[in-house]
Formats: C-alpha cells, structure tokens, sequence
C-alpha cells in the first residue's frame, strides 16, 4: 500500500508541477525568459514539505499518507534539477542578475518558506 501512495502521489505532483510551469509561462514553455515555475514550486514544496513534517511529528497524519505526500507527491512536484539546469542556463546567456535572483530565491524563500511552514503547523495544531 505504501508503494501504490508513493506512485500516485508522484504521478499527481509531477503533473501539478507540470501544469504549473504550463499555466504560469502561458502554455508556451519556450517563452520563459524566467523560470518562475520552478522557484515558486519549489518554495511552494519547501513550505509544504514542512508542515507535513510537523503534522508527522505530532502524530496527526499517518505514515502512509506522509510518504504519499512528501516523497511522493512533493517529490515530484519539486525540481532540483531543474533549478540547476535552468540557472546553468541563465548564467551561460550571461543573465547575471536573474541568475543570482533565481538561484539565491529559490534557496532564502525556500528556507523562510520552511519556517513558515513549520510555525504556522504549531499554530494551528495548537501542540508548539
């Protein structure tokens, strides 16, 4: 059963992850001079992942459903590769600035997005 929730939580975030960069760049992927998609999944994911993890912590969801939504639909809604593909791209067309602003935002709003998470977890379990 763990295996069947991991699988369909993966297939369900790839194919968020995969609308979002759709709906966010226009159905036109070729388009994007920034790859917003990928920072706001990812910061997206990061905020999630660690609300998740608080609720485990606390026993609130089960540990089936936390690998049906961490490792798998979060997972794979969240791209690292990507993020290094995509900066390596614009560090090679010599877009310094978006470079710097995709690579160091996706890491500081990923992390107040962990934050974030986590606070707002204890916040509404009561249990912090």
């Amino acid at each position: 059963m763990v295996f069947l929730g991991l699988a369909v939580g993966g297939a369900f975030g790839a194919l968020c992850r995969y609308l979002a960069t759709l709906w966010l760049h226009g159905f036109s992927l070729a388009d994007a001079s920034f790859p917003l998609a990928t920072l706001l999944v990812n910061v997206l994911g990061a905020f999630l992942l660690s609300y998740l993890a608080v609720l485990g912590a606390q026993g609130l969801v089960s540990p089936n459903l936390r690998i049906a939504l961490g490792p798998g639909f979060l997972g794979a809604l969240t791209t690292f590769s990507t993020l290094q593909l995509e900066s390596d791209a614009l560090l090679r067309e010599g877009r310094i600035g978006q470079f710097t602003l995709f690579l160091f935002g996706n890491l500081l709003l990923g992390y107040l997005a962990v934050l974030l998470g986590r606070w707002l977890a204890f916040r509404t379990t009561e249990r912090g």
